[in-house]
């Protein structure tokens, strides 16, 4: 959630972009690999090419190393993978004050590296940032900066995972530093510790360090054997799907065996990771404080080419991170707007859900895409004193097929919780769910990203 500088000036504070404005914006700009063919029919007759190296695509097989184990799933989302073009680590969620518990705290948390400028710089750009937010602030406070990924400014290691960036003056502490304490990434138990130490140019230094453990363990965002999360899908496609397989994404992949190159990334998640211990400080003033919380985590990998160009340019991505923890239930919904149309996604996942080989859970359920259907409340409008720009604070989310239904309303805990950049404003933030799932009633915290892609 940030916006870069570069090395020369590497402590810049600077407005923010968020996560999926980087994916826009590298989409939008990535170096054409090669057209995307469509299928146009409703068996496996189709030829289609064959992915080349650094793609990514959708796979039922065991050629890639993070669908063979538990243990090479864990080294895949300790790695640093230049070889796609867009590669991180997210972390978000709330944070529960000790002495204020009614103050909601929120926090966002990401590394990631983009190949945008490789070609130009000698080496891909690392944006960082750190974020934190609560009801009694009423807005968002971010630090961030970005460089290279060379060393020493950043290293990257598996097994144990850690992950340091660090400031070029050498009396300086880290600037960010991300590791597992115990245990391997992905997997049940693991304890994790995130650190930074982010001097601001006209601001308080922060100082922000949180201590989780996964109760839960991984989930494949995705189908295959290698969690491919479709974003957009052709016209053709579409009508595949909508023709031949109920509306089912899944189903039309595993049945014609379309790759889908670079229309979709390696999506993996954390969603259930209990705060154990957490600090935030600006400057020499505690900001919060506190033992209890509940972060999410997308690890993810990603490649665009000609057709990612056209597509992702104006993107709009609105997407729900919903965490059901008294029932241990996790869901993703997430629409994608691009040049290709509307792109829906919603899946379920519970802690008895089937797992590949690599131990990662599959969802327990994934909607038809056109059984997805969300609405922002028009009475819940909320106008920006900064961009003067219109945001929903409440969203109905319904989820409908034979087999299951969720009904969900979405209440934001704080009205701001908007990120200015200089080219582009989004709203990342904070809610609570409630409603029925399976007409059982539901009740936990979602945290929402919508977000515009970058204009070029």
């Amino acid at each position: 959630m940030m916006r870069a500088g570069h090395i020369i000036s590497p402590l810049l504070c600077f407005p923010k972009l968020t996560r999926r404005q980087f994916i826009a914006g590298i989409g939008a700009t990535a170096l054409a690999v090669h057209p995307l063919l469509g299928c146009n029919g409703s068996n496996n007759t189709r030829q289609y090419p064959k992915p080349k190296p650094g793609d990514t695509y959708f796979t039922q097989g065991y050629e890639l190393s993070q669908t063979q184990s538990a243990e090479h799933l864990a080294t895949f989302m300790e790695t640093d993978h230049s070889e796609y073009d867009l590669n991180g680590w997210f972390f978000f969620g709330s944070l529960v004050d000790s002495v204020h518990p009614d103050d909601i705290g929120v926090l966002a948390f990401s590394v990631q590296r983009v190949g945008l400028l490789e070609k130009i710089l000698g080496a891909q750009q690392v944006p960082v940032g750190v974020g934190f937010n609560s009801k009694s602030y009423g807005k968002w406070e971010f630090w961030g900066f970005y460089t290279l990924d060379v060393a020493p400014f950043m290293t990257v290691t598996a097994d144990p995972w850690n992950v340091t960036l660090l400031s070029p003056f050498a009396s300086e502490p880290p600037l960010v530093t991300m590791q597992t304490v115990s245990g391997r990434m992905g997997q049940v138990d693991t304890v994790y510790l995130i650190k930074a130490d982010i001097p601001g140019l006209d601001a308080p230094r922060l100082k922000a360090e949180v201590r989780f453990r996964d109760r839960f363990g991984v989930i494949n965002q995705g189908y295959g054997t290698a969690a491919f999360c479709v974003q957009n899908i052709t016209g053709e496609q579409r009508e595949m799907m909508k023709m031949f397989h109920g509306g089912s994404a899944q189903s039309y992949l595993e049945s014609t065996g379309d790759p889908m190159i670079c229309q979709g990334d390696y999506y993996y998640q954390m969603p259930f990771l209990e705060v154990e211990e957490f600090s935030i400080m600006r400057g020499d003033t505690l900001r919060s404080k506190g033992t209890s919380g509940l972060l999410w985590a997308d690890v993810l990998s990603a490649s665009y080419d000609e057709q990612a160009l056209k597509v992702y340019k104006d993107m709009l991505s609105t997407f729900f991170a919903i965490q059901f923890p008294e029932e241990n239930i996790a869901m993703m919904v997430l629409r994608i707007d691009s040049a290709n149309g509307s792109m829906p996604i919603a899946t379920l996942y519970s802690n008895d859900c089937e797992r590949t080989r690599n131990s990662a859970r599959k969802p327990l359920y994934s909607w038809p895409i056109d059984g997805i259907k969300i609405e922002p409340d028009p009475e819940s409008k909320w106008v920006s004193p900064v961009s003067q720009k219109t945001y929903y604070l409440q969203y109905r989310i319904q989820l409908e097929s034979v087999h299951r239904n969720a009904d969900l309303t979405i209440k934001m805990v704080i009205d701001n919780q908007e990120v200015v950049t200089d080219q582009e404003t989004s709203y990342p933030g904070l809610g609570s769910v409630e409603g029925t799932l399976d007409g059982h009633p539901v009740t936990g915290q979602v945290f929402l990203e919508v977000t515009e892609g970058i204009k070029q």
